[in-house]
């Protein structure tokens, strides 16, 4: 049986705030990809961190990321450095620096598993848009929107794979769109996590039907 390890890296969104363990993206893998390729033992792994910024994600990056030997690695940072906030607001001079930092030390990991040449398959997510209301005025979809150029950008030069879920969220209609959101209009409610897992696991059938990464 091919082992297959998945890393999810990212913040809040990544971790879950605010629903149930099974409304995560991490969980829905592993309850569902096993049906879809019951030949493969998967190990899904969530290292999202409430708060989190590129600047911490780095200074945990070993531990959370590399340690764990993966295949493939969903990144989803960028709501928290785009925003206003004293603690965590990163320019985007250094999210460019610091994502292009995380890329370079996960494509550069040997994972010692014989799939995909040893290296792992990063996967960039644009973080979400949001509700731009008074209740949390630090950030807006604009400003989000800056920054989800920046994982275009990057995800270009890397050869990465990317997924666009801001747009995939933005272009719903005003109605559909505010449901996606909790309260805060920034982190997703549960029928928002139906939105990134369903992108997420399409990207990863596209990974391997298409493009055969479980072959040795």
């Amino acid at each position: 049986m091919i082992q297959t390890t998945i890393v999810a890296f990212g913040d809040s969104i990544t971790f879950g705030y605010g629903v149930s363990k099974k409304c995560t993206y991490t969980r829905r893998l592993e309850a569902f990809l096993p049906q879809c390729y019951p030949s493969v033992n998967w190990k899904i792994i969530n290292s999202g961190i409430n708060g989190d910024t590129t600047r911490e994600a780095l200074q945990r990056i070993q531990k959370d990321v590399l340690d764990y030997h993966p295949n493939i690695v969903f990144i989803l940072l960028g709501s928290n450095d785009s925003a206003l906030v004293e603690d965590q607001y990163r320019t985007a001079y250094e999210y460019e620096k610091n994502m292009c930092s995380i890329i370079e030390q996960i494509q550069n990991h040997n994972n010692h598993t014989g799939l995909h040449h040893c290296r792992p398959i990063v996967v960039l997510i644009t973080p979400p848009p949001v509700v731009d209301t008074d209740f949390f005025p630090f950030t807006t979809t604009d400003r989000v929107e800056k920054y989800c150029d920046i994982i275009k950008k990057v995800a270009e030069q890397y050869h990465c794979t990317m997924i666009d879920f801001f747009s995939i969220l933005k272009y719903e209609s005003e109605e559909e769109f505010t449901s996606l959101f909790q309260y805060d209009g920034i982190h997703l409610s549960e029928k928002g996590y139906d939105y990134l897992y369903d992108s997420i696991f399409s990207a990863i059938t596209r990974l391997v039907d298409r493009n055969g990464i479980l072959k040795e």
